[in-house]
């Protein structure tokens, strides 16, 4: 049984050919004129932490395995959701996952698009209140 209302998820960045790159997924029949793309993110299950959570649903999502390295916390969504999220990397072992554009080789059936996309254009894209996330992390990464 799911903690009502509560999800978690990962921020997952990598060092692209262009610059540091951030995952995001944009759910199956989801509109395309607003900002829509979030982190993989899902439900917390009864008897995991929020961090379990988060790594099941980043991979269930995206096919990829994470490296977890701090967590972002949590922020309110429109809806009224409450997602709580990591800062993670991929794993080694997932790294053949992701083709040369950046998508995602292997994605669940919930999301259409599993891709890495540059920072500023990932901010634009981004769920309103996700994009505080990406400042917390950056907060955490002056250098970028």
């Amino acid at each position: 049984m799911s903690k009502p209302g509560v999800s978690a998820g990962c921020l997952v960045t990598r060092d692209g050919p262009h610059g540091t790159e951030v995952l995001l997924v944009h759910a199956s029949g989801a509109s395309f004129k607003r900002p829509l793309f979030g982190i993989p993110k899902g439900m917390v299950e009864a008897g995991e932490t929020v961090q379990e959570a988060a790594e099941r649903e980043t991979e269930e999502e995206t096919g990829l395995q994470v490296i977890i390295d701090a967590e972002l916390g949590s922020v309110r969504q429109k809806s009224g959701k409450i997602v709580h999220a990591f800062h993670a990397t991929v794993a080694p072992e997932s790294l053949d996952g992701i083709d040369r554009k950046g998508r995602c080789v292997r994605r669940d059936h919930e999301n259409d698009v599993c891709r890495f996309y540059l920072l500023d254009e990932a901010r634009e894209m981004m769920i309103e209140a996700q994009r505080e996330f990406l400042d917390r992390w950056q907060e955490r990464e002056p250098e970028l």
